[in-house]
């Protein structure tokens, strides 16, 4: 097959030169946007509730848009506790505006473990009902597609030119109506956790997946809990071999032995590394004990031959068929586990990736690997520890002037973001956006008289 290459002319050529080249060497200096001006952010979770915080404390007006609830995707594993103590999962400023806001109120301690529904309850929801946050806060709007008002992704505008032009951020409500809002600024914070990664070989999806996938089950559940009647004596396919599938194996083995008609299939695709007998890979000095005793416990029972959990590794899913008169899955396998099984419900856990779709209309430079933004995605790929990795607002910059990804989106397809790079990501951007290399909000508790 011979190969497509793009021709184009020698002055076509120059002018695509000199626009990445200004694009790329922006100075910070033109980055500063002055107060009042309108910030749109993309999501209410952690992430997007502290930088309106820290937007609004500044004097910028904030609409804060969100598809569903504030700390949705937390509240999908409620019970589950969090690997991070409190005190990484919170800020000064945050802390601060609950105190003024109510004189009552009373934090978990920074060594507190919450679980999702305690974080968001006892931390997230308040902070997102300060008088500073909720004006602003439009929730059941889904974002569709973000612009420049006066300018195609194509166009070649100076960096000034296309700074000057607003963006407009299409949203879908509740009821399907759309609308269009105007802003200076747009912070993406609108994490991964809603596009999950597809089963079949090479990221493609299996055959039959896409008819198959709204009966899937994504993320962690509940087996003990909510969930509890949807999976007891069932055939179980985990599919997956990050923290969230750990987590599963550890919440079914548990249903399992309470409902003796529970059997898990726990399906890695992967080739083990030689010398490793686990499904998981565990990292002695992982700074989060939670985590690593969650996957030493998922691991040990893979190990036991008590015949509730059954690991197959080196396996792929080739393709799926759902039966809905009989509620089951026909799953055909190739690998160490090839053929076809039946199972009564499939729980995916192979990862994310972030929803590029609403930005296709801007200048986004982003990693061809790990869809992160491309110059963060860089050192993030020369560090092994990703928490060891120096965060600077130039890691977060894009061609498009103006718009960052904050946050878990910031990492594109990698599963190890924290909450309190973050909040490194926040403080960051508003020392550019503030024009104040020195600004931090989170160094000392803040109150708005200040």
């Amino acid at each position: 097959m011979r190969g497509i290459f793009l021709i184009i002319g020698a002055s076509e050529r120059f002018r695509l030169q000199s626009f990445i080249t200004e694009h790329l060497s922006a100075k910070l200096s033109w980055m500063a946007v002055d107060t009042p001006a309108r910030i749109v952010i993309v999501g209410a979770g952690p992430i997007g509730i502290e930088a309106a915080l820290y937007a609004r404390f500044l004097g910028y007006e904030v609409t804060i848009f969100d598809s569903q609830e504030v700390g949705s995707h937390l509240l999908q594993w409620g019970r589950v506790p969090m690997f991070t103590p409190f005190g990484m999962n919170s800020t000064p400023l945050g802390l601060s505006a609950l105190a003024a806001q109510d004189e009552g109120y009373s934090a978990p301690a920074e060594d507190a473990i919450l679980t999702g529904s305690e974080f968001v309850e006892q931390y997230l929801l308040p902070l997102a009902e300060t008088d500073l946050v909720v004006d602003g806060l439009k929730l059941q709007h889904e974002v569709i597609s973000i612009a420049r008002k006066s300018h195609l992704k194509h166009d070649y505008a100076s960096l000034d030119s296309r700074g000057n032009a607003p963006f407009e951020t299409l949203v879908r409500d509740a009821e399907g109506r759309e609308h269009l809002f105007e802003s200076e600024i747009v912070l993406d914070c609108s994490g991964a956790q809603g596009e999950p990664n597809y089963l079949g070989g090479g990221g493609n999806p299996a055959l039959g997946e896409l008819e198959a996938r709204a009966h899937f089950r994504f993320g962690v559940i509940d087996a003990s809990g909510t969930d509890r009647e949807q999976f007891a004596n069932q055939q179980v396919l985990v599919i997956g071999s990050d923290d969230t599938a750990a987590t599963n194996i550890c919440e079914l083995s548990q249903l399992a032995r309470e409902s003796l008609e529970t059997h898990v299939t726990w399906l890695t695709q992967q080739e083990l590394p030689s010398g490793q007998p686990d499904p998981l890979a565990i990292d002695q000095n992982d700074p989060y004990p939670s985590r690593r005793r969650v996957l030493e416990q998922a691991n040990q029972l893979a190990g036991h031959e008590d015949g509730h959990i059954d690991h197959w590794p080196e396996t792929q899913v080739q393709s799926v068929h759902y039966e809905p008169q009989n509620d089951h899955f026909h799953v055909t396998l190739s690998g160490k586990h090839e053929g076809v099984h039946t199972f009564d419900r499939v729980l995916v856990n192979v990862g994310y990736r972030p929803n590029l779709r609403m930005l296709r209309e801007l200048q986004v430079a982003t990693c061809c690997i790990s869809e992160a933004p491309r110059n963060l995605a860089v050192k993030l790929a020369a560090k092994e520890d990703a928490a060891a990795c120096q965060i600077d607002a130039t890691t977060l910059f894009h061609p498009e002037p103006n718009f960052y990804i904050l946050g878990a989106k910031s990492y594109g397809r990698r599963s190890d973001f924290v909450l309190a790079t973050g909040f490194e990501q926040i403080r960051q951007v508003f020392a550019v956006i503030g024009d104040r290399e020195n600004l931090n909000l989170y160094a000392k508790p803040m109150t708005k008289s200040e």
